[in-house]
């Protein structure tokens, strides 16, 4: 009978460390977004004029009114300013998203047509800091297609 009672005490004692081992693991991997904050930031040099910013929701669980401040450019060209909103995006219990958006071309010749596309990723660090990379793609002008890193703070 002293031998079951072992055997079961050493199960219920596995069970608890295994439980233990994923409540410790499911914290580790928390996410460090502050809850109903706006964050903002640039690029990285040398395009540190660009600027990304975005709200966490109340709930913690999205990522809305996510914009950057002109698509950049990766190649000779420029002109005004072309700000990108971005669809909102669920945050993972890893603290990561990702969204898409996009700039249509508003006049001329190519009016309506994609001009560019835009893929951003991003993780919560700790102490309300945030960083991703930015990835612009140009339909018409491959030369021109980039990827940049950006942090912002909340």
């Amino acid at each position: 009978m002293s031998q079951v009672r072992g055997r079961k005490a050493h199960r219920v004692l596995l069970v608890a460390i295994a439980v233990g081992a994923l409540g410790y693991t499911g914290v580790a991997l928390a996410a460090n977004q502050v809850k109903g904050a706006s964050y903002s930031g640039a690029l990285a040099s040398p395009r540190s004029s660009y600027l990304v910013s975005f709200k966490v929701s109340a709930s913690g669980k999205q990522v809305t009114a996510l914009k950057i401040s002109n698509t950049p450019f990766y190649c000779s060209g420029g002109g005004r300013p072309v700000p990108v909103s971005f669809a909102s995006a669920t945050i993972s219990k890893a603290g990561t998203f990702t969204s898409t958006g996009k700039y249509v071309i508003i006049e001329g010749p190519l009016k309506g047509q994609v001009g560019t596309k835009l893929e951003i990723t991003g993780k919560f660090g700790k102490h309300g800091s945030e960083q991703g990379t930015l990835v612009s793609t140009y339909p018409k002008t491959p030369s021109c297609n980039g990827k940049s890193s950006y942090t912002t703070k909340g």
